[in-house]
């Protein structure tokens, strides 16, 4: 149940991201700024759901990956805030993009690489 939660919520919050992240770049601030705290309340429930499927796994001999994965996690979360907020002050994101993706690259490869 918290894998498909969890899930769910990073999907979704993928897909507000790029689309604030649009309105932003268009100038479109009114309903960026909705869909930025729209995103921000997703943040909380991705890292609840997170934090509980990581202390799920701890006992077992992956012992290490799920923390590393939610250190990525939360790399990726703050990634994608500074990246909106940034674009919202035009402000230059080229290093936080490089982060996220690298972050992202990082969660994945541990979600369905090595714990499956």
């Amino acid at each position: 149940m918290w894998l498909h939660a969890h899930v769910g919520f990073w999907t979704l919050g993928l897909i507000v991201f790029v689309l604030t992240f649009i309105l932003y770049i268009i100038g479109k601030n009114k309903p960026a700024k909705i869909l930025h705290m729209i995103l921000r309340l997703l943040y909380i429930l991705i890292f609840i759901t997170g934090v509980v499927m990581v202390s799920k796994w701890y006992g077992g001999d992956k012992f290490g990956w799920p923390t590393l994965k939610g250190i990525f996690g939360l790399l990726v979360i703050a990634m994608m805030e500074m990246i909106l907020i940034k674009t919202n002050k035009r402000v230059s994101t080229v290093f936080y993009w490089l982060i996220l993706i690298i972050s992202l690259a990082g969660v994945f490869y541990i979600g369905y690489g090595v714990l499956k």
